[in-house]
């Protein structure tokens, strides 16, 4: 499980992010506005959160890439590893553009 975990690992926290950003907004639009400042610089901390998260995950995963290893397949899972890494930091930052630009 915990290989699973790993592999996953970026994607699980694009889904987190994906969900809170959703709940920062309706909580936002309940209580105010969901495009108040408040709640945007919410939403961006909490993008910025993931990010890091998520940046932690990918050099991890490079770093471990490099060492190498001796188990069967851990090239792979360290390959997609990165992979959901990297293309959960795009997808976060892109999630998080309209937020910053204000729309």
């Amino acid at each position: 499980m915990a290989r699973w975990a790993w592999m996953l690992g970026g994607l699980i926290v694009w889904a987190v992010h994906f969900l809170g950003i959703y709940i920062i907004a309706s909580i936002g639009d309940v209580v105010e506005r969901a495009d108040a400042l408040g709640w945007r610089m919410a939403g961006l901390a909490f993008s910025g959160l993931c990010v890091a998260v998520v940046a932690v995950l990918l050099f991890w995963s490079l770093r471990r890439l490099r060492r190498g290893g001796d188990e069967p397949n851990w090239r792979f899972r360290e390959q997609l590893a990165a992979l959901g890494a990297f293309v959960s930091l795009v997808a976060i930052v892109w999630q998080a553009l309209p937020t910053l630009i204000g729309h």
